[in-house]
């Protein structure tokens, strides 16, 4: 049987493609640019307002949102979901519509309250199927402990943080992980540390790259261009690196790097947050940061080895710093032999009431195979409302995004599909109900369902109802001598209190829960 040889990317390269897309896109280092008109500060001037106006464009847009968003990270905040489904489907037969009138009968309900400054945290769970309905969990929380109980308990059980590792201990004498569990983790945003960590490598590493790249590497001249229809007068800017800058930069970069030691600990922030509830030990993340300085050895040594056969090559078309058209073309590989090519071209326009864009990625191998990835894009947003398209396309896949919003005020209404066709299905999500967000409040109903020509359309629905409002504080509960702290015991008396305290009150409440839920079954 024939073997088609399959070679596996470095990560070297990955490093290498990395960087260049830093190389490219310095939509962080617009603060470096002093007031001059050179080709090179007009190539990253113009990657920086693009991104800028970008967000802009959003935030214009939802602005109410975006305003509720920030409330939330500074006032404590009530919020509360209540979570429905609803299952019509006229041609079940008698066991199916039992099956239906139990899903349509059941519902879940879910409260936090989260101070943000003071980092407490209030989260409940709720059931209710027909007209009964109970509380599942009560939880209270803050960086330093957990205090949680149960309905058919009067006391609280309390966990902390700092006991975490003692008790995995003592459950595996193997145990290497965290001593703290990190509840820590349940305050800090991690889009927030998400947004320090680009900030700094925008600081530290895209000003960087800007400051090395050598001016002679960008050339300008003017350039008429339709984008969509419209007339353009724009200015082209290419930059033009050879190998041997490339592999310069590169250098520098990743010596950089291996020396930064706040890059590293933003990259270990970044697991803890991924991992927050996983047991990965402090060897694992410890063996990660290994690696990543072994990624950045091996590119350090593989540079000069490595094929860059063409350099980097990208050029753009702004109008007024705002980029219209862009051309991207690097190919980089182990040896000269084994050399992939990423190339990008498109166009776009972003105007304040409408957003258009057409980009192409193609991925070459160093076999001459190809994948090809093209997204499309036509946004508008005039007299408060919106008629959004998307569309990614690969190969026969095309996944496409349909969108009609109005905004009146502070409510918005939208219907929203999310769907795929392979030329033989198309089936489709549609998110569809209305959101109002008050300076301090918010109000919305969500109605979520699946479209197919098989099954029609509403035939399986999910109902989300959400209320958010700005409180005092979080009623933190006190705690008295009949609060269980499981940091006091072992693991005997851990098991001993479950046992003897814990399983006896939840099955006698179970018990009395499920003879109401017969009741209801029997009234179906």
């Amino acid at each position: 049987m024939e073997q088609v040889a399959t070679k596996k990317k470095s990560p070297m390269l990955l490093i290498i493609l990395a960087v260049a897309a830093l190389v490219v896109v310095g939509g962080s280092a617009s603060a470096f640019f002093i007031l001059n008109k050179s080709p090179k500060v007009q190539y990253f001037l113009a990657e920086s307002k693009t991104v800028e106006e970008m967000k802009t464009l959003f935030d214009d847009r939802y602005k109410n949102e975006v305003n509720w968003s920030k409330v939330q990270r500074e006032k404590p905040v009530e919020t509360t979901y209540d979570l429905s489904a609803e299952w019509n489907d006229p041609a079940a037969d008698y066991e199916m519509q039992e099956i239906q009138s139990i899903i349509n009968s059941v519902a879940l309900s879910m409260k936090q309250v989260k101070d943000p400054v003071k980092k407490e945290l209030e989260f409940e769970l709720g059931g209710e199927f027909g007209s009964v309905s109970t509380k599942l969990v009560t939880l209270f929380g803050t960086p330093e402990k957990v205090l949680f109980t149960f309905p058919f308990m009067d006391d609280y059980i309390q966990f902390n943080d700092a006991d975490f590792g003692k008790l995995m201990k003592e459950a595996d004498e193997d145990y290497d992980g965290d001593e703290k569990l990190g509840l820590s983790y349940l305050f800090d945003d991690n889009f927030l540390a998400a947004e320090e960590l680009r900030t700094y490598i925008g600081t530290e590493y895209v000003e960087y790259i800007v400051k090395e790249i050598p001016e002679d590497a960008f050339s300008s001249e003017k350039e008429e261009l339709d984008i969509f229809g419209q007339k353009k007068k724009t200015t082209k800017v290419v930059m033009d690196l050879s190998e041997k800058q490339v592999k310069t930069l590169y250098k520098k970069i990743f010596e950089k790097a291996k020396d930064d030691e706040k890059l590293k600990e933003a990259i270990k922030e970044q697991i803890a947050f991924r991992t927050f509830g996983e047991e990965v030990s402090s060897l694992a993340v410890k063996d990660t940061m290994e690696e990543f300085d072994d990624l950045l050895a091996e590119a350090i040594d593989g540079v000069d080895a490595a094929s860059i056969p063409n350099g980097v090559q990208s050029t753009i078309w702004h109008d007024s710093n705002i980029i219209v058209k862009r051309e991207f073309t690097f190919s980089a590989g182990d040896e000269k032999d084994d050399v992939e090519t990423l190339t990008v071209e498109g166009t776009q326009l972003l105007e304040k009431t409408n957003q258009k864009w057409d980009y192409t990625f193609t991925f070459e191998d160093s076999y001459g195979d190809e994948e090809i990835l093209k997204t499309e894009g036509d946004l508008t947003w005039k007299d408060q409302k919106s008629d959004d398209t998307i569309s990614l396309t690969m190969d026969d896949m095309k996944f496409i995004y349909k969108g009609k919003e109005a905004l009146k005020g502070k409510k918005r209404t939208f219907t929203r599909s999310f769907g795929f066709t392979d030329g033989d299905i198309d089936p489709a999500v549609i998110w569809s109900g209305t959101a109002t967000h008050e300076k301090d409040s918010v109000k919305a109903n969500h109605e979520f369902t699946i479209s197919e020509e098989s099954i029609g359309e509403n035939m399986f629905n999910l109902i989300l109802k959400q209320q958010g409002k700005v409180v005092k504080k979080v009623e933190m509960p006190k705690e008295t001598e009949d609060t269980v702290n499981l940091g006091d015991m072992d693991i005997d008396e851990i098991m001993k209190y479950y046992e003897i305290n814990f399983m006896p009150k939840f099955e006698g409440w179970m018990y009395g829960v499920m003879g109401e839920i017969q009741g209801e079954l029997s009234d179906l």
